[in-house]
């Protein structure tokens, strides 16, 4: 599982890079985006709405911006999908239904979900010395995890904190995660998410996402 989410995460940096070049260079993008209202048509993959070629912005692979002559879209979806792989999340939506980090979210971002978890990845803040300075010629963005805890109607941005919190459910993971020496580098926050992602997939006591939300 974990494996297999690092790459489609790749996958899809690799998509939207590509999609971005099209945008730039003919300015006519030819993709038919899949719209959905409910988690249900989510996972049942019914969507409500397909239009073709909409203008796409990627901003950066985890800041996409998607134009119609529909201002409802924007509103009311809860999530696109861009073909049949790619899962962009409103994050008009998650502002307006859950508390916690949705705030820093904007336009929509990747999605990642099975019946049990799901997160998103958006731009990652840029350090101080970018900041003050400017990001250097071969600077790339990176994405943080946010993490979208349904039962308590909240968006929590991925830090050593929040993993150590989601870690409490399975304490030999957290036992493993604190102890490491380098818990707050970036590789070792993805790595220990993801194993939690694995756990609580398996975990059968965990309720479905279908079970906690609206649909």
């Amino acid at each position: 599982m974990k494996n297999r989410m690092r790459n489609m995460i790749v996958l899809m940096v690799l998509a939207m890079t590509s999609i971005q070049a099209v945008a730039i260079t003919s300015e006519m993008p030819h993709d038919t985006i899949y719209f959905y209202n409910t988690w249900e048509q989510m996972f049942n993959e019914e969507p409500v709405i397909a239009l073709v070629d909409p203008w796409i912005e990627t901003i950066t692979p985890y800041d996409v911006v998607i134009t119609t002559d529909d201002s409802r879209i924007s509103e009311r979806v809860v999530a696109a999908t861009l073909g049949d792989s790619i899962w962009l999340i409103n994050t008009h939506y998650l502002r307006q239904n859950f508390g916690g980090d949705a705030k820093k979210l904007s336009d929509f971002v990747p999605l990642y979900f099975n019946e049990k978890v799901a997160f998103v990845v958006s731009d990652a803040a840029m350090s101080v010395k970018d900041i003050l300075f400017g990001p250097s010629e071969d600077y790339y963005p990176e994405g943080d995890y946010f993490y979208i805890d349904f039962q308590n109607r909240k968006v929590l941005k991925v830090t050593p904190a929040v993993l150590s919190a989601l870690l409490e459910d399975y304490h030999d993971l957290q036992m493993r995660y604190e102890g490491m020496k380098d818990y707050k580098k970036r590789h070792i926050i993805e790595d220990y998410f993801f194993k939690y992602v694995d756990r609580a997939t398996q975990d059968f006591m965990r309720p479905t996402i279908l079970e906690l939300v609206d649909q």
